[in-house]
């Protein structure tokens, strides 16, 4: 994989969010403690909007791109690349309240966690909503640390 240095654009906030019922993955304008509704041009017309808070998993931007300059939420599948460009493995992206950062949990045989940082070469490969197959090797991936580390 040919590597190319990355800008990084300011950061805002920017939430998603995953709608269990639809199984669809939906950008969110805003949530409180009852709903979650969804940035669409007029604001209505989904079946998702407004969505129960307790159907969804909000996911937040790391405020980070990856190599294809595609935005890294949280709850993202990246795969990471050393500096020779060989792949390293599959990680989960995760926010950790305690720590204050977002990291990544090593979900490939002989990988382990580390933080997310804007040095790394990485690529998204997917989500664990739509791409529950790829983190088959974490017991519950969809749930265990997603939804908590968001409420």
């Amino acid at each position: 994989m040919k590597f190319k240095h990355i800008r990084q654009p300011e950061f805002v906030l920017e939430f998603r969010a995953f709608h269990r019922p639809t199984k669809q993955l939906f950008p969110v304008y805003g949530f409180n403690p009852a709903f979650v509704f969804e940035d669409t041009p007029d604001g209505v017309g989904s079946e998702t909007n407004p969505a129960r808070r307790e159907d969804c998993i909000i996911d937040q931007w790391s405020g980070l791109l990856d190599q294809g300059e595609k935005k890294i939420f949280s709850n993202d599948i990246v795969e990471v690349f050393n500096n020779a460009g060989e792949p390293v493995g599959l990680f989960i992206v995760r926010f950790v309240n305690l720590q204050g950062r977002y990291v990544l949990d090593g979900i490939s045989p002989n990988t382990h966690s580390s933080r997310l940082t804007l040095y790394q070469k990485l690529r998204v490969v997917g989500n664990v909503h739509d791409n529950p197959e790829l983190c088959m090797e974490l017991p519950s991936a969809e749930t265990s640390k997603g939804e908590a580390d968001h409420e």
